[in-house]
């Protein structure tokens, strides 16, 4: 049975209260919006604690996407610090990577993950960045970008 996962916006300036128990019980929980609702933003930042599951969802959001016909990718950020997207897809993501590209109008979806895992290799996310709009030609104004970020509660 798949694990149906809520959401909620954290309010402007109150960013450094999201990884207290008391602010995010204060959000309340119902008619948060899932999944569906939350890929409709083009820039996601998912917060919960280390261990929640948060590659898991990520993972098999993609899949979906990638069965439903749309351009998706998994990217550990670490990775892209160093290396470029290309050499991080497999034959059939390049394909689809290359399809969106030609396409000039649909949006594409990077799960970009583990950035607790970059910061411990010294990476660069500005790099990622950069390398990852390097590959796609600049187009980010098509991109759904899904980033996750690891905080104690």
């Amino acid at each position: 049975m798949a694990v149906e996962r809520s959401f909620r916006n954290i309010p402007d300036g109150k960013l450094d209260e999201a990884d207290q128990q008391s602010f995010l019980v204060g959000l309340g929980w119902s008619n948060a919006p899932g999944w569906a609702e939350l890929l409709q933003s083009k820039r996601i930042l998912i917060i919960s604690e280390a261990g929640a599951g948060k590659t898991y969802e990520c993972r098999t959001q993609c899949q979906r996407l990638w069965d439903a016909g749309e351009a998706a990718f998994v990217l550990e950020l670490a990775t892209l610090a160093t290396s470029d997207l290309r050499s991080m897809l497999d034959h059939d993501e390049e394909l689809r990577l290359d399809a969106w590209l030609a396409s000039q109008s649909d949006v594409a979806t990077f799960f970009l993950d583990s950035i607790d895992e970059l910061k411990l290799s010294l990476g660069s996310f500005e790099q990622a960045l950069k390398r990852l709009n390097k590959a796609i030609a600049g187009q980010l104004v098509r991109v759904r970008i899904v980033n996750d970020a690891a905080r104690a509660i």
